[in-house]
């Protein structure tokens, strides 16, 4: 089977199982707002942020170099394993030993009793990390969607069992809990344990080769884990724990189409790109560019179209105040999965440096959006974010064309056709809304349901006239990809 099957496969099954759970996830979150409030889960929000930051921080970037160099020894996976667990523990040691005094100074004076059930969570993760790591290595996607969905569907029904029981946030916790448990079980299983923790002499040389690879691609990492997380806690800080939970749903709801599709064909295109002949990566990634606009813009620009009446129909009138900061929020899932692409295709060429001082850029923007236009209130501090990630995308773009002269208009020039399709679709839903408005009142589901038939009719149509080659290409290779699959 051909590299090119191979990618658009792994793609199907990561966004497709990828959607089916972060769907289900979605639910849980909506049932659970039910039972909390935006304060409570703003608390959970910020000692979650924190006990992921524990995580960034003591993470080296050791687990990429798995995937950018498929032959490298197994050594070289037992080396990544011990580090990254042991500087993990060190970190949540560290976090728990310091929480007490965190909760006062980001106005979260509760969230320090969450600090332990998720630290527990992140461990279980480092546990798993180097035999997920393999699996994308060796483009196991499959066996790598499977442990995500399952995880997905543990963390849902445990939180909601336990927060309709009354348990609050503490539900949450414990689901973050029970989905870490459930994919570390399936990573350790699905790996031989020799591939990754088959003990061997330290190597200093091996060591240093990690380290070099390795602390750019976490600088960068930071970078990228920051600009989407410690946003939270500045919110926390300025406006305290009920606008910074409702901020976080709505962040959480506008990045669904980067993260369950934009970051999954990422996951795709790095071993992708690795394997790839060099003369062909600008090729790829042009078309890649294409194709991954062609299927994100929709969900991002449709999302923020029909988010006034998404929110009407789903959520009470607690939370109705994330309604205007879900349409600002959309924008920065048109943006992010474009720097994610590039991040890709720079693993692959190996410049971790520049992917560093890409995501240095866009936190620095983000940061400094929020310190000062941001405090404003919450919806500037939303315009702000997504402004940050535009910024981050056009930069991405400007650096491949000076790392492999791919021209700035040739990248923007693969992703206008779909923007413009998704022009026609928005136009569309704000017509059909206002032609039900003045017909008379209807009720938030079923003008819900028109307007994302109208805005999915628009769009295949739009994009069939506006992007017909992209569209015909897409089509081509999901059928190749399903018939070789189907042939297995």
């Amino acid at each position: 089977m051909s590299l090119v099957r191979d990618t658009v496969r792994g793609a199907i099954w990561t966004i497709s199982s990828g959607m089916g759970s972060r769907a289900i996830g979605l639910v849980g979150t909506l049932v659970i707002t039910r039972f909390i409030a935006p304060e409570e889960y703003g608390e959970v929000t910020v000692a979650a942020v924190l006990a992921m930051t524990a995580n960034q921080l003591s993470s080296v970037g050791l687990g990429q170099y798995l995937v950018a160099r498929p032959e490298a020894p197994r050594s070289t996976a037992f080396h990544v394993t011990t580090f990254h667990v042991c500087l993990g523990v060190l970190a949540l040691v560290l976090l728990l030993a310091g929480g007490s005094w965190l909760g006062p100074l980001l106005d979260a004076p509760n969230m320090s009793r969450y600090l332990p059930g998720l630290a527990l969570g992140v461990m279980l993760d480092r546990i798993g990390f180097v035999p997920e790591r393999i699996l994308v290595r060796d483009l196991r996607f499959g066996r790598l969607s499977l442990a995500r969905t399952a995880g997905d569907l543990s963390h849902t029904a445990v939180s909601i069992s336990l927060a309709a029981l009354g348990l609050g946030g503490a539900a949450i916790v414990m689901g973050n809990v029970a989905r870490s448990s459930v994919r570390m079980l399936v990573f350790v299983r699905s790996v031989k344990l020799r591939d990754w923790l088959e003990p061997c002499r330290y190597s200093m040389q091996q060591t240093r080769e990690l380290l070099a690879f390795g602390v750019p691609m976490a600088l960068g990492a930071l970078c990228e884990f920051a600009s989407r997380r410690w946003d939270n806690l500045l919110v926390s800080r300025f406006f305290g724990p009920g606008p910074t939970g409702m901020y976080n749903l709505a962040y959480n709801l506008a990045d669904v189409p980067a993260i369950q599709v934009g970051e999954q064909i990422g996951d795709v295109l790095l071993p992708s790109f690795a394997r790839m002949d060099p003369e062909r990566r600008p090729d790829a990634f042009v078309r890649s560019l294409s194709l991954l606009g062609l299927i994100v813009f929709p969900l991002a620009i449709g999302l923020g179209v029909v988010a006034p009446t998404l929110v009407a129909t789903i959520f009470d009138e607690r939370w109705r105040a994330l309604g205007p900061m879900l349409v600002l929020l959309s924008a920065l899932s048109v943006a992010r999965p474009v720097g994610w692409t590039v991040a890709s295709y720079l693993q692959a060429r190996r410049l971790p440096r520049l992917i560093f001082g890409l995501e240095a850029l866009k936190l620095l923007c983000l940061l400094g959006g929020i310190v000062t236009i941001g405090r404003n209130g919450p919806l500037w501090t939303c315009a702000a974010v997504g402004l940050a990630f535009f910024v981050h995308a056009l930069a991405s773009l400007l650096i491949v064309r000076k790392t492999d002269a791919i021209p700035l208009r040739r990248s923007l020039g693969g992703l206008a056709p779909a923007l413009a399709a998704c022009l026609v679709m928005a136009a569309a839903v704000l017509a059909v809304r206002a032609g039900l408005t003045s017909l008379g009142k209807l009720s938030p589901p079923l003008a819900l349901a028109v307007e994302v038939l109208t805005g999915s009719l628009a769009y295949v149509a739009a994009a069939l006239l506006l992007a017909r080659r992209t569209s015909l290409d897409l089509v081509t290779k999901l059928r190749e990809a399903l018939r070789s699959g189907a042939r297995k």
